[in-house]
């Protein structure tokens, strides 16, 4: 619970972030089973994630202009509406980046090789776990702001294994000597978009960690 003893407009702000952050979940798990249906060419199946993920990032679009009409009009605290707006504008940036990922694989039409759906599919997993611990994060910013530190080493660690991950499957693209070189860019890019969404989430981790500070003093 972010507000203690919320009144009644403090308790639907509080559901919408409730909403806000279970959208934020499932457009994390749907990215991880459209990568994997467009890994097993299951075209039909990505597609339909694919409009999944459209709607998701259009839901969280709509319930953070809900959360922001409902701050400005209810005269919150400032310190509370300022941490609150913080927080969402930080975090914004992820289901954008999820939704231009996705529609890129379907628009550019990427042939990815047996020997890189392994690593992608573990990027994936990482995504959705970082995700999973950045709302554990924003949960403890606004409610056990002593606990953040914790849970940003806790990302931390999960952001450097991702990046592990992509350095090997960069190396490999690159350990490719028959395939031509504009595919192993394009490759390049892709593992480079698809392990952003790793680091925009650590990144949202440290701000907020730097911003608990003020609210544990």
């Amino acid at each position: 619970m972010f507000f203690k003893g919320a009144s009644g407009r403090e308790k639907q702000i509080q559901a919408k972030l409730d909403q806000y952050f279970d959208a934020l979940r499932q457009i994390g798990c749907r990215h991880r089973e459209a990568l994997i249906g467009y890994l097993d060419q299951d075209e039909q199946s990505f597609t339909n994630l694919l409009e999944a993920i459209n709607a998701l990032e259009s839901r969280l679009d709509g319930i953070r202009r809900d959360i922001e009409m409902e701050i400005y009009g209810r005269r919150l605290l400032p310190d509370t509406r300022d941490d609150v707006l913080g927080l969402l504008e930080s975090i914004d940036k992820i289901p954008n980046r999820i939704q231009s990922v996705t529609r890129n694989l379907q628009l550019q039409n990427v042939d990815i090789p047996s020997p890189l759906k392994g690593d992608l599919r573990q990027l994936s997993d990482h995504i959705v776990e970082a995700i999973q611990i950045l709302i554990e994060i924003s949960n403890a910013f606004l409610s056990k702001p002593a606990e953040v530190r914790d849970l940003v080493r806790q990302l931390s660690r999960l952001e450097h294994e991702a990046d592990l991950v992509e350095e090997r499957a960069i190396a490999l693209v690159f350990d490719a000597p028959d395939r031509e070189l504009a595919h192993k860019i394009q490759l390049q890019g892709l593992i480079d978009r698809i392990g952003s969404i790793c680091d925009l989430a650590e990144d949202v981790g440290d701000r907020l960690m730097v911003a608990s500070l003020k609210r544990v003093l």
